[in-house]
């Protein structure tokens, strides 16, 4: 169990049946659990072993691992355009009134 000078926070939910039970000491990452609890002396009788399996964690490492971000993906190349058999100095023709615009 933790020392009695050890800063300890508790942090309990009760919902439908069961209970979101939290526990934290100063320097460490947050450790939750769900647990089956109808009422609040259920909740209250399981903090201690929640808090052993919180500190065996804690042994280990006291903070989670950082997250790290994935490199981004390759961008693609961009497409290259056709030049057509009237060159890149051809005039556009816009499409009359009521014809579709033929996109290249």
């Amino acid at each position: 169990m933790a020392d009695t000078d050890t800063e300890l926070k508790v942090v309990l939910q009760l919902k439908e049946g069961h209970a979101m039970v939290g526990v934290q000491e100063k320097d460490s990452d947050p450790v939750m659990e769900r647990i089956q609890a109808a009422d609040l002396p259920q909740a209250l009788a399981a903090l201690p072993a929640v808090l052993e399996r919180a500190m065996a964690r804690w042994d280990q490492a006291r903070k989670n691992p950082t997250y790290q971000r994935p490199p981004e993906p390759a961008m693609p190349p961009p497409a290259r355009t056709a030049v057509t058999a009237a060159g890149a100095g051809a005039r556009r023709q816009e499409p009359r009134e009521g014809q579709m615009q033929r996109l290249v």
